[in-house]
């Protein structure tokens, strides 16, 4: 071969590999955009604990009639891109969990979910026995920071626990008549602390935790004696309050204290707080 046609062929030669090596790096850049950075919210970052925050997201916890499932209702959502959660339990001496995501594109400002005790497979399921205390842990994810939100619930049926209704810490509980013929109408009952709340009235501020016990959908908790435990006594101007949904509101129930303890009536399940005068 000629000198001066082998000097093009390697000239060509040259240029076509320059060529697929500026390909393979341009094409290794486009990739490492697409799944390193332009999902940031894939990347993991330290998660901040969430207690309670008056103003921010909670879950109020309602058992299914078979109490097979709950349903998780999210509330204060809109603000935040991604929801997953963690479910855990324990059934017959063994520990069970349940994990999931809620899909929160729409940015809603509220979210329901049903979560089975168990697990379904071609419409047939099987699901956990005896589950009674158990955790919820949410994952909120808003732009670049993380949140985790730790809620503690306790799954009863009240004519087998006579009436007496105990949160999972046991600093809250609702006495409910044992001779009261609904009770074995209703089924199951939960009782969860909330990390936020509604909207609270003009000048008041939470006094220790909130709690909010429900069952069922269409079915009614009979009224009850209500007592919160709480980790120091209240001020003077310390009061039970309970939030009447049909009212958007917070009511005021006759309170009696006895040092750490508050006590007081109410006409029906809900949640409830103790409210004090902001300082």
């Amino acid at each position: 071969m000629p000198i001066a046609l082998r000097s093009i062929v390697r000239q060509k030669t040259t240029i076509i590999l320059t060529g697929m090596v500026l390909l393979l790096a341009l094409g290794g850049f486009f990739v490492y955009q697409r799944f390193m950075i332009s999902d940031i919210s894939e990347i993991a970052v330290d998660e901040i604990d969430l207690s309670f925050d008056p103003e921010g997201p909670f879950a109020i916890l309602t058992p299914r009639r078979d109490g097979n499932a709950l349903i998780l209702n999210l509330k204060r959502t809109a603000s935040y891109d991604k929801i997953s959660y963690e479910l855990a339990y324990n059934s017959e001496g063994i520990d069970r969990g349940v994990m999931g995501e809620i899909n929160a594109e729409e940015k809603k400002g509220e979210y329901e979910q049903e979560i089975l005790f168990g697990t379904c497979s071609k419409n047939v399921c099987k699901y956990d026995k005896d589950v009674e205390n158990g955790t919820l842990i949410l994952h909120i994810r808003k732009g670049s920071e993380a949140f985790r939100m730790i809620t503690q619930w306790r799954l009863q049926k009240p004519d087998v626990v006579l009436g007496k209704l105990v949160s999972g810490d046991g600093h809250f509980a609702y006495n409910i008549n044992p001779q009261d013929s609904s009770l074995t109408k209703i089924g199951f009952s939960i009782i969860n602390d909330l990390t936020g709340a509604p909207k609270l009235l003009p000048g008041k501020a939470v006094f220790g935790k909130v709690y909010t016990v429900n069952v069922p959908l269409a079915k009614n908790l009979p009224g009850g004696e209500i007592t919160l435990e709480l980790s120091e006594a209240p001020s003077e101007s310390g009061k039970l309050f309970r939030f009447d949904d049909g009212k958007n509101e917070w009511v005021a129930l006759e309170t009696s204290a006895s040092g750490d303890k508050v006590s007081g009536k109410s006409e029906s399940g809900g949640i409830f707080a103790v409210l004090i005068d902001q300082q």
